[in-house]
């Protein structure tokens, strides 16, 4: 009988640690599935405008967007080049 007593006692502290470890993750992982759709409600919003912003193309924008392409460009060009050049030495080595 004593061995049954031990037995419960024992199934009902596991029950009991398994429910705070439920109720203390609860929070962390709500909030992660909220953030996950608050970046997406977000990037859907950045989207939207992207695509709002297009559709009104005015000279002034054009020339801002220009510039911060032409920037951009001039910035990355070194990188690109050489990450091509080392691509073509290894096709050209193997």
């Amino acid at each position: 009988m004593n061995f049954y007593k031990k037995a419960i006692f024992s199934f009902i502290l596991v029950v009991f640690f398994f429910v705070i470890a439920v109720k203390l993750i609860e929070p962390v992982i709500d909030r992660q599935i909220k953030n996950s759709i608050s970046d997406k409600k977000l990037s859907e919003k950045l989207k939207k405008e992207l695509q709002n912003s297009v559709v009104d193309f005015t000279p002034e924008k054009r020339e801002f967007y220009k510039q911060i392409i032409k920037k951009s460009y001039k910035k990355w060009k070194p990188l690109i080049d050489e990450a091509l050049n080392e691509a073509n030495n290894e096709l050209n080595n193997d």
